[in-house]
């Protein structure tokens, strides 16, 4: 069964007619009614009633014929959308995988301007893991992702390109009254006693796997303690005193009382950023949006790459920094209540 094939019976079931058909399909009538004898003999019922002065549908034929024209439609939808696509990438869908704070600086920015530049495309975000992003991207369901690197899993995906767009400096998290919080800056090494506190997103263990890598290139295995939900919940659980935290610039948001954090010495160790893709799948759309991301990305490396603003001092500040070392209170209170409980 063909496209043409529902064309040919849509058009005798709008006519009622074999011959007012053929003369709006320019076909000679014997020749369209073998073929809607055909598509009737594949399908295994009969579409129509016809007899030499009459042409009816069928309780079947009714049916077929709304979904013909649907199918119909929709196949009319998508090559008017291909073709505007191929055109100059003014129609179209992206769908996008966005991963949490570690986006949230640059993907918004990169896609309102991406939608400013191309009105006509659609775009869809989910925030996923690293590991569900890779599955689907091989698969053609995303056309773009985020991933954190180093991620091992990524050298399985032959078929993903993989583009660096962001380096972001390494921190490292300490509780206010750690003995290194007041250093200017820690080495890895200095932290082989530590217990290393991380975030477990989605089930996901990405930011375990990255630390441990870089805390390999520094010469030793951390020990893992506890895993956070989220940053928020990663800043009060190292300010209680839980642990250490190695986590990338990138995602801080200012300063947390309780919480101290100091740039990591070692050289040429830094989180980089993926945007990762599949070419099978690529087209001008996600080429175009590729070149935009990567432009907010870039502006927002040079951002972190500037000394850090000291806190501010105004009573909106003072507010927030009130709340939050009450958080930290509630935070040191049940580490507190767990040890006893382990006790």
């Amino acid at each position: 069964m063909e496209l043409r094939h529902l064309r040919y019976f849509v058009a005798v079931a709008e006519a009622l007619s074999f011959s007012r058909a053929a003369v709006q399909l320019r076909l000679a009538q014997p020749s369209l009614s073998t073929q809607i004898r055909d598509l009737e003999n594949e399908l295994g019922f009969s579409l129509l009633d016809r007899d030499r002065n009459h042409v009816a549908l069928t309780d079947a034929g009714a049916v077929f014929l709304r979904e013909s024209r649907h199918v119909l439609a929709t196949a009319e939808t998508a090559v008017k959308r291909g073709r505007a696509a191929a055109a100059g990438g003014e129609a179209g869908e992206l769908r996008l995988a966005a991963l949490g704070p570690a986006t949230s600086s640059f993907l918004p920015a990169g896609i309102a301007r991406f939608r400013a530049a191309v009105p006509g495309a659609r775009v869809t975000v989910t925030e996923m893991p690293a590991s569900e992003q890779l599955g689907k991207l091989m698969r053609g369901e995303l056309h773009a992702g985020f991933i954190s690197a180093p991620f091992p899993r990524l050298a399985g995906a032959k078929h993903l390109k993989a583009i660096k767009i962001l380096r972001s400096p390494l921190v490292v998290l300490f509780d206010s009254e750690h003995p290194l919080a007041r250093a200017p800056a820690v080495r890895l090494r200095d932290l082989v006693e530590e217990t290393f506190l991380h975030i477990r997103n989605y089930g996901a263990e990405t930011h375990r796997v990255w630390t441990q890598e870089f805390c390999r290139k520094a010469g030793f295995t951390p020990r893992f303690g506890a895993a956070a939900l989220n940053v928020d919940n990663l800043t009060s659980m190292v300010a209680a005193g839980e642990g250490v935290a190695l986590i990338t610039r990138l995602v801080l948001r200012g300063a947390t009382p309780g919480c101290a954090d100091m740039p990591v010495a070692d050289k040429n160790l830094c989180h980089e950023l993926l945007a990762v893709s599949n070419p099978r799948y690529h087209s001008g759309l996600v080429e175009r949006f590729l070149e935009i991301v990567a432009r907010e990305a870039a502006a927002v490396e040079q951002r972190l790459q500037e000394p850090a603003v000291p806190p501010s001092t105004s009573s909106a500040a003072k507010r927030k920094k009130s709340s939050a070392a009450a958080r930290v209170r509630v935070a040191k209170q049940t580490v507190v209540e767990r040890r006893k409980k382990a006790g």
